[in-house]
């Protein structure tokens, strides 16, 4: 009888220790179900962060790529006006050339005809104080002199006006350009910069998710 009891009580001892083992093992399982499932929604979590970082950076690219064609557009239609501006110019100079051109040929027009008014109004005082009033004749040709002279020099002083106003618009205009041109320049330099700084950027991005 006391050997029965003494291998009744091994056995319960032994019964009592593996299911307080297998009490452990399941106590650990559940610690790491836990742990698991806490990982999967830490995961989860990241995963939607970096969805949503992802789409913040996408509309931050959109934003951006919406500026630089805008900006590029602004870029063209300036350059258009530019070159509207220019044909506008040279289309002025060459209607001022032609009217220059055109006020030449009708002050030797002019001219001529004065100069013709002139040998005929001399022709007709000489035929009739020819023979009376060979003193008068002399002065009224000295006279017919200083006004060709004076003619002669308004003339000049007219076509140098012309020539000084053409000169000074060509001026404006060359200063306008080069103006113009230095500032597409530096714009052109600037967006490059900007492009490839973006796609530094970027290429940072795509290293820092890989």
């Amino acid at each position: 009888m006391q050997a029965n009891l003494t291998s009744a009580k091994e056995s319960r001892k032994r019964a009592e220790l593996d299911a307080q083992l297998l009490a452990n093992r399941i106590a650990l399982l559940k610690q790491e179900e836990e742990k698991a499932w806490k990982k999967i929604e830490e995961t989860r979590k990241r995963a939607a962060e970096i969805v949503d970082l992802r789409k913040q950076n996408e509309n931050k690219f959109a934003a951006k790529e919406n500026f630089y064609k805008q900006k590029w557009e602004s870029i063209r239609a300036a350059q258009a006006q530019n070159a509207m501006s220019r044909d506008k110019a040279r289309a002025v100079r060459d209607q001022t050339r032609e009217g220059m051109m055109q006020q030449k040929h009708a002050n030797a027009r002019n001219t001529k005809e004065q100069s013709q008014q002139f040998l005929l109004a001399k022709k007709e005082r000489e035929a009739q104080e020819r023979q009376a009033n060979v003193e008068r004749s002399a002065y009224l040709k000295a006279k017919k002199e200083d006004a060709k002279r004076r003619l002669e020099e308004d003339r000049l002083a007219q076509l140098e006006k012309f020539r000084e106003d053409y000169e000074a618009r060509t001026a404006q205009e060359e200063l306008l350009r080069a103006r113009t041109d230095a500032l597409v320049a530096k714009m052109e330099k600037e967006e490059m910069e900007l492009i490839q700084r973006l796609q530094n950027t970027q290429n940072v991005q795509r290293n820092a998710y890989e």
